[in-house]
Order: structure tokens, then sequence, then C-alpha cells
């Protein structure tokens, strides 16, 4: 396959200090890591932009930022000083086996929050004798490691075995899911664990440590958990799930649990999702799992590197369940002060003081609002009318 490199072209865009217009839709608000701004991602006119808000002065005008027309899938922060959005779109022209072919893909874009520049992330991977087109973006599992300039994402990439020396073949590639990190400033990559070709997922903790790796076996249908050792690099394996059960259970691991040493996951337990623990030292699934009903989608925050927000199915629509039991008191409050809304709150920041909640109305447009724990400051940000 040739080479061919990926780019989006991003425009300076003003925003007026009262943002887009109000008929312009909102489809997110993410408040940053240190709780000091807050980023809009919005329709204004005919593309995408983001308008980023300094909390404790209202009155300045947001540092204004266009997208273009591309469809936005995603939208993290990188630590205070970058934005991440994941954004999707066709490539044509490409050159496969079965001749020239249009492909969709996905890439993630790391946009400094002082200068508005851009840089996309990842791309064509090279191999042995051609690049890959990779189309997926790759799963962003980590997006404010240690507070720095980097993020943590599980990606595909092929590792080239070279058998002997030949003038016509270089060596023999695999795809494997590895561990990698990106730079968000620079936007160097670099691997951190290798997968194997049975790896199918990556589990780490809020600073970008690895924690587990998931293998899946095609021939046994079984899953193995292999627990990280203290620098991360090595594994030992911890459980293993058999294809029978995982066929009955549908497991599904969601991130890092409340101790170090454990796993959080959904299992069908019932015919009903239920929120439990892997226990990687005791090779086990805990017994004490939350009942939220049928769950119909879960938020993964790469923040804290673990689902922070399930929706269950209920009566007139979904029903959300914070899994952290302060979120649940602040969700409770909240619906208090917005009277006929279902709360979520959509982002926090590190020390949980401040956060960007979502009510949402039956029959009505969405509202974003702006929460101030210290201050008791409630204000409305944005809104779908």
């Amino acid at each position: 396959m040739n080479s061919h490199r990926i780019a989006v072209a991003i425009a300076a865009l003003v925003v007026a200090a009262t943002g887009a217009d109000a008929a312009d839709k909102v489809y997110g608000v993410e408040i940053s890591p240190s709780g000091k701004h807050y980023a809009v991602l919005r329709d204004a006119g005919d593309q995408r932009a983001l308008a980023i808000y300094l909390v404790d002065d209202p009155s300045m005008p947001p540092q204004g930022i266009g997208l273009g027309t591309v469809k936005v899938e995603d939208l993290e922060w990188g630590g205070d000083d970058y934005v991440l959005v994941r954004f999707s779109g066709e490539k044509g022209g490409l050159d496969t086996v079965q001749g020239l072919q249009k492909l969709e893909f996905q890439r993630w874009m790391s946009i400094s929050r002082e200068t508005g520049a851009s840089r996309t992330l990842f791309g064509n991977e090279e191999g042995a004798d051609y690049y890959y087109f990779i189309a997926s973006a790759g799963a962003l599992l980590a997006s404010n490691p240690g507070g720095g300039d980097r993020a943590i994402f599980a990606r595909s990439y092929p590792q080239v075995s070279n058998p002997g020396p030949s003038r016509l073949k270089q060596g023999q590639d695999q795809l494997l899911y590895s561990l990698q990190s990106a730079n968000l400033k620079t936007g160097d990559i670099k691997r951190e664990s290798d997968g194997e070709k049975n790896t199918i997922d990556w589990i780490v903790d809020a600073k970008g440590k690895p924690v587990a790796r998931i293998d899946q076996y095609e021939a046994t249908k079984k899953i193995e958990i292999m627990a990280a050792n203290a620098n991360g690099k090595g594994f030992l394996k911890s459980g293993e799930i058999s294809g029978d059960q995982m066929a009955k259970e549908q497991i599904n691991f969601t991130g890092v649990g409340a101790s170090p040493r454990s796993l959080q996951a959904l299992r069908n337990l019932g015919g009903g999702q239920s929120l439990t623990e892997y226990d990687l030292d005791a090779g086990a699934f805990k017994t004490d799992a939350q009942d939220v009903g049928a769950v119909s989608r879960i938020a993964y925050d790469p923040r804290e590197a673990r689902a922070r927000i399930l929706y269950s199915a209920a009566v007139g629509g979904e029903r959300v369940h914070h899994v952290d039991p302060a979120d649940q008191k602040t969700q409770a409050s909240l619906e208090k002060a917005i009277e006929g809304a279902a709360i979520s709150i959509v982002s926090k920041s590190t020390d949980g003081m401040r956060m960007i909640g979502r009510a949402d109305y039956r029959g009505k447009g969405s509202e974003f609002y702006l929460f101030d724990k210290a201050a008791k400051r409630l204000e409305l940000v944005a809104a779908n009318e």
C-alpha cells in the first residue's frame, strides 16, 4: 500500500465574547484538569469551532479555534495546555489490493490552548515493504498522566521481524495492539509496551502506567488477564475466562478499579448489567457488584482511566448512574437546583471542585452549567435550544 499523509488545516477563527450564535449546535463542554479553563465545541456558521474560556474572568473573550468542516467524534483535555479532538473523514485514491478505494478513518488531533496550533497524532504506519493505512484513531486511555504534555493510547502498529537477509523481502509484518504515548507538543510517538498477537485491550491507571493486558485466543475462545509487574514492562497471568463464560456473561473491562490492583468491569448477570471489579491478585471477580440495571452505554474518563458514568435504560429515556458516590451526591444537589432536568456530570477538575454538568430536558434541548463547589457558583455556559 502506498504512503498517504493525512493532514487537516486549522484556520484561526474569531469568536465574539458571547460565543457563537445561540442557534448553533453545541457538541460538548469540557473543563480543564486545573479547572481554570473550559472548552466548548460547537458549530460556528458552516464549520466546527472550539471556544476556550477562562473560568475566573467571564468578561474575557474566549479564544476561538476553527476546525473546518471535519466531523468531530470526541473532545478531551490533554493536560491543561492542549485539547484533544478525535475527528473522522474519508480518504480517497488509496491503492489497495482491490484497486483504488475510498476508506473512512479517524484521527486524534492535539490543539494548543495558547496558540491554537494543531498537530494530527498518528497516521500511516510503516512496515517492512509498504505503509499501512490504519483507519482507527486508537483508544485514548489516559489524557493527563503526571500533568505533562503527553497522552496514552492503545493502537495497532506493524511489528517487523526479519527472518534473514533477502534482496526481495526486508522482513515480515505483524499488527500488534500496543500501548503508545504521544507527545502533544511535538507529536512524537513512543511505544510504551508491545502487545502480543492475541492482545485485544489494555488497562492503565490515571498516571498512564500499565495495570493489565487482555489477551483473547480465537481457537479456545478464552480470555487471559495479564497483570503488569512493578515497572509495567512485564506481565504475569492473573487468571482466565472461558469462552462459554464470556458468551454467557458478556464481560466488558472498563478501566481501573477503586484499588490499584483491581479492574473495573461490567458483567451481564441474570439478564442485567452489573458493575463489579476483578481482583488481579486473587485472579477472580469480587462479589460486591452494583446493580445498575440494563446498561446501554458508558462514559470512559481518560483522566481517571475508568468509566465514570453509566447510562441505564429507564422508562421514558436513559438514567444516568455516577460510579463515584461524591458525584452521585453532587448530581442530586444539581437536580434540586435545576428543576425538571436530568443531570450528568460530564467533566470535572482533578480536585473535583469545579465541573461541567449537562442538563437534559424532556421535549427540549440540553444545557451546560459550570459548577464551582467552593464558590457555590452555578453558571449557564452553553445551550442547545
